[in-house]
This record gives structure tokens, C-alpha cells and sequence, in this order.
């Protein structure tokens, strides 16, 4: 019991992005594809996705978010007539938060991004938010 409520003490809130590859099957519906079909033979699809975990040190909270995410894997047929299998791929970052209680304006998420000092800001953006960019910025 003691140890039980030892844990429960140590217990931290921590947030971890992991990974998700969308794996496509089937050849799409030949009337079905528009600007829209992204997938193709020269490109894959991939998801990042921020989970909040409570656990008592990183390493327990990364095992805790793989198991997550291994649980939220499914399958599905898309508008395009393929199968679709959203699969974990990897664990890619965790951070602990620093606050104990979650509510409004939490930060659940932060990391730094180095450059050069010949980047600019829509270099990185480019870079790492290209989907951020609309059609003009994008050229």
C-alpha cells in the first residue's frame, strides 16, 4: 500500500509524440480519384500525434505511450476503395510537463528547432510546417 501511494507521489504528467505510418492496400477506384489522392507509389503517409501520459519517470512513460498507441492502430476502408492500416511506427519525443494539474493553457508540448543563421523563418517553415504554407508561399 505504501509503495502504491509512493508511486501516485512521483507521478508526472508527461506529453510524447509518436509516430503512425498510414499504410494504403489495394489499388484506388479508378472514378474515385481527384486533387485530392494523395498516396501514391512515390509517397507515403505519415502522422504525428501528441499523447498525454501520467507515469512515474520518462522511460515507464514512454513504454505507457507505446502501448497506447499500439492499441489506437486500426483499420479502415477510405473514400478511395483501399485498405488502410494506420500503424505505430516509433516513439519520437517526449516531454514532461511542468506543471502538475492539466487545464487551460498548459503547455503540452515544446521543443526547439536549430538553424543556421542563413535560415529564415519560412525556411523552417517550409521545412517542418510545409502543410502550414498555403499554394504561393509554397514556390
Amino acid at each position: 500500500m505504501e509503495n502504491a501511494l509512493s508511486d501516485e507521489c512521483r507521478m508526472k504528467w508527461y506529453s510524447v509524440k509518436v509516430l503512425f505510418e498510414s499504410i494504403h492496400l489495394g489499388a484506388p477506384l479508378p472514378n474515385k480519384i481527384n486533387a485530392d489522392y494523395y498516396v501514391s507509389k512515390d509517397n507515403k503517409l505519415f502522422e504525428e500525434s501528441i499523447i498525454v501520459v501520467k507515469a512515474t519517470d520518462i522511460e515507464q512513460d514512454c513504454k505507457l505511450a507505446e502501448e497506447y498507441a499500439k492499441k489506437a492502430e486500426h483499420e479502415y476502408l477510405n473514400y478511395y476503395g483501399e485498405q488502410v492500416k494506420d500503424q505505430f511506427v516509433c516513439t519520437l519525443h517526449a516531454f514532461e510537463l511542468n506543471d502538475s494539474e492539466l487545464t487551460t493553457g498548459v503547455e503540452v508540448y515544446s521543443r526547439f528547432i536549430h538553424a543556421t543563421n542563413k535560415e529564415t523563418t519560412n525556411d523552417i517553415i517550409k521545412r517542418y510546417y510545409p502543410e502550414a504554407l498555403d499554394g504561393e508561399e509554397e514556390q
